[in-house]
């Protein structure tokens, strides 16, 4: 299946704890695929939650569930799930030798479905090369706008993101 990525929007960002990007999603597109850099000075998760069309974070209630799985050179593996999370967490990880991630978001404009996210990255985890595979879903029928990235540990020494509609 050949698919054309249309540019719609990037951001950046230097120390700071979180990063949104605005106005990335509408009625154009039903996939989005974000690429995610980033740099920090701990090992941390992202978190990652969405903007609705009034310009507003959520992040209270119930309204995530995801699932991802950690995979770490050194053998060790981390799994964690949670179907009444306030974030999303697993898309995507940070850590002091970066961090790259691909999420996919479905349905993020369509104010009549839930919007689905699925991401893949890849880190270094202190001496230890990690993977990471993670699913979701925003559980409200909303019309979602944008995303927030957070940083679970210190600042993002550096945070790129750039928005693609899937046609």
């Amino acid at each position: 299946m050949a698919t054309n990525l249309q540019f719609i929007k990037s951001a950046s960002a230097t120390s700071v704890d979180s990063l949104q990007i605005t106005d990335c999603f509408n009625a154009n597109y039903d996939v989005y695929k974000v690429v995610i850099d980033s740099d920090n000075s701990s090992n941390a998760d992202m978190y990652t939650r969405v903007i609705n069309n009034s310009g507003t974070v959520i992040s209270t209630g119930s309204k995530y569930a995801f699932a991802s799985h950690e995979l770490n050179a050194s053998g060790s593996f981390g799994e964690y799930r949670d179907a009444g999370a306030n974030q999303f967490e697993g898309i995507g990880f940070t850590s002091t030798t970066g961090n790259s991630t691909v999420a996919y978001f479905y349905n993020p404009h369509n104010s009549s479905s839930y919007t689905f996210a699925m991401s893949q990255s890849s880190s270094m985890y202190t001496t230890t090369m990690r993977g990471g595979k993670s699913i979701g879903v925003y559980k409200n029928a909303d019309t979602i706008t944008g995303l927030e990235f957070r940083d679970n540990g210190t600042d993002f020494a550096y945070i790129n993101v750039s928005v693609y509609g899937v046609k």
